[in-house]
């Protein structure tokens, strides 16, 4: 069985691998267009367009120019080959903001986070060199001294490069999530792109101001020291005013390109973002296996519904899940047949078995998430003090010696002997210290500064769980369609059978996200993803309640032959009369 389940993660992750490449060379040939535009606008002569056009494409096309861009492209592909494991990989659960500050430090963020900051500086060499003009050169001859001068601004600019990057990880790492969105209406990679490609754009050129401000602000405190660093070991002379200087620092050319540098390292890393959504979020039709033990190649839909260590592949099961359920009678038709021989509805039971596996798990997050601290704290007081009671207050006979002779013709009285059992005195200790190890953390935790930094924190364990808010309304779309349909296209009946647990399972999701709603959650200072937060139990309650009116709709007839328990009736009737 680990076999299996091995060789199926093995062809899932290939069925991915191919998708991954070509998102990462499309991602290196739009940074190549980027940066051929960046060269048109920097060499921009307005009087004289022949000898603009002429100089970019004589800049594009030389041999040094393909050379940087050679450089440039192998750090983008290793950064693309690291990254793609984010996509690959379940999201790590982070309780508390010291644990999500200890994972930025991770081997694999920490690997990440260099190859950021690689990027950055790369990037800034890469425009500086092939622009030329004054920043074109790090060192250049002395006019007033002999020898080698520093050039400050071009130092300056490789230094933000760095600075870039390693400001948009640890923003990334600590602030951001990489979630891949499906879009609502299937489209292509193009046309996703197409209408990606503006929202980057537009945010990529306000988010580049704030990383080019902290820097001109640490440049001017520490400018001194960073420029010794440098110069010292190479001897190297400075003959105009250090750049540290206010008067120099706020240069409009040198901030506009500390400015177009940013932006140019967020349009990288959103790009490929969006083109890694692109790409992995196609629909993929999985094949249905007619047989449960057949011998297959492929990766089969029953495989892709339970790869929960691949989530993107799970999400794409679901995907083509819903989409046979409400597309393609064709390839429903095999989810209602039997095996032959045999006659058992093996690829009915594995898609609603996983599917509802899914939603209860779902539900059970849902419900450990809205429990309060307070609620999870157990009350240790009352339990030492019952553990005593229970120790201290055992019954105990009392054996006094009779001061009247025993009448010789009456029998002895008969005494009942209690067996004294010996005092768990290790569980009790044991017991003790937990309770007193328990204490300690909660009086710590009610500090509030304590608490800010290592309590649990309720949004972080919510996000956690509605991560897989989208395969589960895909879930549920598809387990009610397909019992819709089932009345006209099922021959044999074997969703009914499954009908009043996959009733009972989407009542108590509606219950979960109801309570959910109950409590008044109010998210305080907006984070970068609680529009993905909000909009995901919007689509849930939504995506619940469509789910139980198809159902009820199509059996409201037939409700008293499911034989549902009365409560479960009861929770319907809103569904019954529309009042939902």
């Amino acid at each position: 069985m680990n076999k299996t389940a091995e060789a199926n993660k093995t062809n899932c992750k290939e069925l991915l691998v191919q998708r991954m490449f070509f998102a990462i060379g499309s991602s290196i040939i739009v940074h190549f267009i980027l940066m051929s535009g960046v060269i048109l606008v920097t060499n921009l002569k307005i009087t004289h367009p022949l000898e603009w056009i002429q100089n970019t494409w004589n800049v594009v096309t030389c041999l040094r120019m393909w050379t940087y861009f050679l450089v440039f492209s192998v750090v983008v592909f290793l950064q693309g080959i690291i990254c793609s494991k984010d996509y690959m990989n379940p999201v790590a659960y982070t309780s508390s903001r010291f644990v999500k500050f200890c994972h930025i430090f991770t081997p694999h963020n920490l690997l990440v986070g260099g190859l950021y900051t690689i990027l950055g500086g790369v990037l800034a060499w890469l425009h500086l060199s092939v622009e030329g003009g004054r920043y074109g050169s790090l060192v250049k001859s002395c006019e007033k001294f002999q020898g080698y001068c520093l050039v400050e601004e071009h130092y300056f600019l490789l230094l933000e490069g760095f600075w870039i990057g390693l400001y948009f990880f640890t923003n990334a790492s600590y602030m951001g999530s990489r979630n891949l969105q499906f879009s609502i209406i299937p489209q292509s990679k193009l046309s996703q792109v197409k209408r990606g490609i503006q929202t980057v754009i537009a945010n990529a050129l306000l988010d580049g101001i704030w990383p080019m401000i902290y820097f001109l602000g640490f440049y001017s405190v520490f400018g001194q020291y960073c420029r010794n660093l440098f110069t010292s070991p190479f001897s190297l002379l400075i003959e105009e005013m250090p750049l540290d200087k206010i008067s120099r620092l706020l240069s409009m050319s040198l901030i506009f390109y500390a400015w177009l540098h940013a932006v140019l390292f967020i349009l990288i890393i959103q790009s490929m973002h969006l083109l890694f959504q692109a790409y992995l979020t196609e629909w993929i039709p999985f094949d249905i296996e007619a047989v449960q033990f057949s011998e297959k190649s492929k990766v089969s839909l029953t495989d892709a519904l339970t790869m929960e260590k691949i989530p993107v592949l799970q999400q794409l099961g679901y995907l083509d899940l819903v989409t046979i359920a409400q597309k393609d009678r064709s390839r429903r038709a095999l989810l209602f047949t039997l095996s032959q021989p045999g006659g058992h509805p093996y690829n009915w039971n594995s898609v609603v078995e996983k599917s509802l596996s899914l939603i209860k798990k779902f539900s059970d997050g849902l419900n450990s998430a809205s429990v309060t601290q307070k609620d999870q704290v157990a009350p240790i007081t009352k339990n030492v003090s019952t553990l005593t009671a229970q120790v201290t207050n055992k019954p105990y006979t009392y054996q006094m010696r009779s001061l009247v002779s025993p009448k010789p013709a009456s029998a002895p009285p008969v005494i009942d002997t209690v067996e004294c059992q010996p005092i768990a005195t290790e569980n009790f200790v044991s017991l003790y210290f937990k309770n007193v190890k328990k204490n300690i953390i909660n009086y710590l935790l009610s500090k509030r500064l304590i608490s800010y930094v290592f309590a649990e924190q309720f949004e972080n364990k919510l996000r956690h769980v509605l991560n897989d808010g989208q395969s589960v309304i895909w879930a549920t779309d598809a387990i009610s369609s397909l019992a819709a349909v089932s009345l006209d296209e099922d021959p044999y009946g074997i969703v009914q059978k499954d009908l009043p647990e996959i009733i009972e399972v989407l009542l108590k999701l509606k219950q979960s996200l109801d309570k959910l709603q109950k409590m008044n959650i109010s998210i305080r200072k907006p984070m970068s993803d609680d529009r993905f937060l909000k909009q995901t139990l919007t689509a849930l309650r939504s995506a619940v309640r469509r789910s139980l009116y198809r159902i009820v709709a199509h059996f409201k007839n037939y409700i008293d032959d499911l034989a549902l328990p009365p409560m479960t009736v009861d929770q319907l009737q809103p569904f019954f009369t529309y009042r939902e």
